[in-house]
């Protein structure tokens, strides 16, 4: 089966086209995500063209620039289907959320769409989102610097865990690299943001070690050793960069990591139901168990919470607005909602379920992954706790 945006008129065919989609995850995209996990190998060449020829990433983009213009509350569904299938293939699809075309679109010149939205949204060119650093964190604590030298800015500095969307050896085309471009007692008011393309002399990278999950994805280290970008890289004003990054990149991709705790929840809730009605002990089903039918019953509660917090969410930014409350909210409780159903799904399955010889245990070890994209469940929390006094 091959899902091709074009046979759809979208946004009047979206039921039909969701329809679609879930036949080939099941039928396309399982089987791809179980062969990547166990090979650990990201067959790109595979994988990004499914993605794009069935408009994955372009559904939620401006139709403006070449996208469908999918409300949040009309794309989060999707995503969630393909978060059922786990992995890279999700991370393939989030992208798509706003991550990455969003803090351009919003604030970028229009020089800078023509040169990285447009190609982007067509899948001519790729990008990372440089934030995170090994010695620090993702906020005012990092120590990257952007240093003015007439018409330049020059960076140095070191990113980590970031992800990529091709092989190590070319993950990308450009990036948005935060860096202090100001004195750094102005706190987040001192961060600029930059578009820094992957070619530029004194810019370069390598993998990081294998993760728990997320086989044949490896992350990146960055590397800015006296990298030279023009001031025509700065994206919005200079010391908007912190705003930029965690408003208009970050919040959407943190509701992006809910729906995709939304996503692998749900799928191992549909594979717990379906086995235990078929699993037979002393002879009985396991679903008519009372210890059983409880798990169920608190998976499938925390489930449907979950997806009312996502769907509340995608409502609000219909309308504009980024609700960052409820946001980490979404995301917070999406990290438990994940652990408890994967932890309960495991049980129900037993000792086959921690063997390959089910997707189980790979969505098992893909739902820990989501702890930790776009900032812990402490700093979700310090978000909400902000928000919330601050109101």
């Amino acid at each position: 089966m091959d899902l091709r945006i074009e046979d759809f008129k979208i946004p009047e065919e979206l039921d039909a086209y969701n329809e679609a989609l879930r036949k080939f995850a099941r039928e396309v995209l399982d089987p791809l995500a179980d062969k990547t996990d166990r090979e650990n190998r990201h067959d790109l060449d595979e994988i990004r063209p499914l993605i794009r020829r069935a408009g994955l990433v372009a559904l939620p983009c401006p139709r403006e620039y070449g996208g469908f213009g999918l409300l949040p509350s009309q794309w989060w569904p999707l995503l969630e289907i393909v978060a059922g299938v786990g992995g890279h293939i999700r991370m393939t699809t989030h992208e798509g959320t706003g991550l990455m075309w969003r803090m351009v679109y919003v604030y970028g010149t229009e020089e800078q769409k023509q040169k990285y939205l447009v190609p982007w949204i067509k899948g001519e060119k790729r990008a990372v989102f440089g934030l995170t650093e090994p010695g620090t964190g993702t906020g005012v604590d990092i120590q990257t610097t952007a240093t003015r030298q007439g018409d330049n800015f020059v960076l140095n500095g070191q990113k980590h865990l970031i992800t990529p969307f091709g092989p190590i050896a070319d993950p990308a085309d450009f990036a948005y690299v935060p860096a202090y471009s100001k004195d750094r007692s102005l706190g987040g008011k001192g961060i600029s943001l930059f578009l820094v393309d992957f070619d530029t002399h004194g810019f370069t990278w390598g993998p990081m070690p294998d993760m728990i999950g997320l086989h044949g994805w490896p992350h990146l280290v960055l590397n800015f050793k006296d990298c030279v970008v023009p001031a025509e890289s700065l994206l919005g004003e200079e010391g908007q960069g912190l705003e930029i990054a965690l408003r208009t990149g970050l919040a959407p991709s943190r509701w992006s990591i809910a729906i995709s705790c939304l996503g692998l929840a749900q799928r191992l809730f549909e594979l717990a139901v379906e086995y235990s009605k078929t699993r037979v002990t002393f002879g009985k089903t396991i679903s008519s168990r009372q210890g059983v039918r409880e798990m169920i019953a608190d998976m499938g509660t925390n489930v449907h919470a979950l997806r009312l917090m996502v769907a509340d969410v995608g409502l609000k930014m219909d309308q504009g607005i980024i609700p960052m409350k409820e946001i980490s909210m979404s995301k917070a409780f999406g990290i438990k909602v994940s652990q408890q159903v994967s932890d309960a799904a495991l049980e129900v399955f037993g000792g086959i379920g921690v063997s390959r010889a089910h997707p189980v245990e790979r969505l098992y070890r893909e739902a820990r992954c989501l702890w930790f994209e776009e900032g812990t469940p402490s700093v979700q929390k310090l978000v909400i706790s902000r928000e919330i006094l601050n109101s």
